[in-house]
């Protein structure tokens, strides 16, 4: 019990940087320079206004200083990554498959709401991602599955990206790469599967709610990054589940 409430609440710290990363990385700043700061006023903020989730609840979800809103994205991440690492460590125990994990889990949370965010998703995230997911691939999957997983995805959305003439980023096809890489293959043919039909039901849900027209362009990070999370943490459920419908 003591191991997971320690791996829960260092991944409430992990979180509390990837806020950092996610709110830098599309502005090509510093991810250690300056210290954290207020993004109103520009106050630099102390040790107690950064504890992972307290601080939002204490503040009452304002800056301490300006009085401003803190955005509810920030608790919200913590929290994700906490529960996402815990649910990793739960599956795996200790070992190379669960650091792995912790890496993938913590890419798709920044690339899927730096997505949501800025409508990006940048290179100086996806190319890291990419060599993270072959090398720790030595240790977990084999280099031959990551490597097999990294085309497939990858050409598979390149080949949708070029298609749909724009309905779909460089980005997206480079994020795919790096998730075939972590998964290999034929994991990332499962994953390819949720993120198209999660992608598609919310496009399917704006166009009945008429939020958006056949022309819109979807933010499609998001669904890759849920599909992935759900085929790391559940595929072979998911796979038996559907073939214990036939």
């Amino acid at each position: 019990m003591l191991i997971k409430i320690l791996v829960f609440i260092a991944a409430l710290l992990i979180g509390s940087f990837l806020n950092v990363v996610i709110h830098r990385l599309p502005r090509r700043e510093s991810l250690l320079w300056p210290a954290s700061h207020c993004p109103q006023c520009g106050h630099r903020l102390t040790a107690r206004d950064l504890i992972p989730l307290a601080s939002y609840l204490w503040l009452g979800g304002r800056c301490r200083h300006c009085g401003g809103p803190i955005r509810l994205r920030y608790p919200l991440i913590e929290l994700m990554t906490a529960v996402g690492f815990l649910l990793v460590y739960l599956k795996w125990g200790a070992g190379w498959q669960t650091v792995a994990g912790w890496v993938f889990t913590s890419f798709l949370i920044t690339a899927a709401f730096i997505d949501i965010e800025n409508g990006i998703i940048p290179d100086r995230l996806t190319y890291p991602g990419m060599l993270a997911g072959l090398a720790l691939s030595i240790f977990t999957i084999g280099i031959k599955s990551s490597l097999i997983g990294w085309l497939v995805y990858g050409s598979f959305l390149l080949v949708t990206a070029l298609i749909s003439r724009g309905g779909m980023g460089g980005g997206d096809v480079k994020m795919a790469a790096a998730i075939g890489a972590f998964l290999g293959f034929p994991a990332s043919l499962l994953a390819l599967f949720l993120s198209s039909l999660l992608g598609g039901i919310w496009a399917a849900a704006l166009l009945i709610g008429k939020k958006a027209t056949r022309k819109t362009a979807i933010k499609f990070g998001p669904f890759l990054s849920l599909g992935a999370w759900l085929v790391l943490i559940c595929g072979q459920q998911l796979i038996n589940l559907y073939l214990s419908l036939y």
